[in-house]
């Protein structure tokens, strides 16, 4: 897992739960939380300083993982040297996503693992998609995609359903909700 997931989610914690926190939570963890922002660390750290984190906020971790998501979309969107051509919407980018911005970021970080996204439906208003990945991030993901609708100032309902107990297959569904 890249390293600015992990500077981002310092910085989240930092402001919306302060010093002390990331403190308590680092400690909890017994995690230094250095990173550097094009090294690759493994996913098992976040989902340690996650459920450090949780314990300390009494918010459940699947919540934190998601809040990391929708706040890392931005900053993990400016770090990447991809082309958005005509793309303008959150449904083309999730496709997009697929099948041109993974290849590309696995250039720039050959450690690498990314996920699969299989589409189940697409549509101009809808989109299933079963997010496959051994990492487990599907609360990442779903917050990911909140921050994507975010991004393109849509209201979408997204539903995440865990297709396994470990995690690592999720199916999501995202539904553009008309506006009047």
């Amino acid at each position: 897992m890249t390293g600015i997931i992990f500077i981002e989610f310092i910085k989240i914690v930092k402001t919306n739960f302060g010093t002390e926190i990331f403190e308590a939570m680092t400690k909890a963890a017994d995690d230094n939380a250095l990173f550097i922002k094009t090294e690759s660390y493994s996913h098992q750290r976040l989902f340690n300083l996650i459920n450090a984190l949780s314990k300390l906020t009494h918010i459940a971790s699947e919540d934190l993982l998601a809040l990391t998501g929708q706040q890392v979309f931005l900053p993990l969107l400016l770090s990447l040297p991809i082309k958005m051509g005509s793309i303008n919407n959150t449904i083309d980018f999730i496709i997009h996503v697929e099948t041109y911005i993974h290849h590309e970021a696995q250039k720039l970080y050959p450690n690498a693992t990314m996920p699969t996204f299989d589409f189940i439906f697409i549509s101009s208003n809808q989109l299933i998609m079963d997010y496959i990945s051994p990492r487990c991030l599907g609360y990442i993901c779903f917050g990911l995609l909140k921050g994507c609708a975010e991004y393109f100032q849509e209201k979408i309902n997204i539903t995440l359903q865990l297709m396994n107990e470990s995690g690592s297959h999720v199916r999501f569904n995202l539904t553009k909700i008309e506006l009047p």
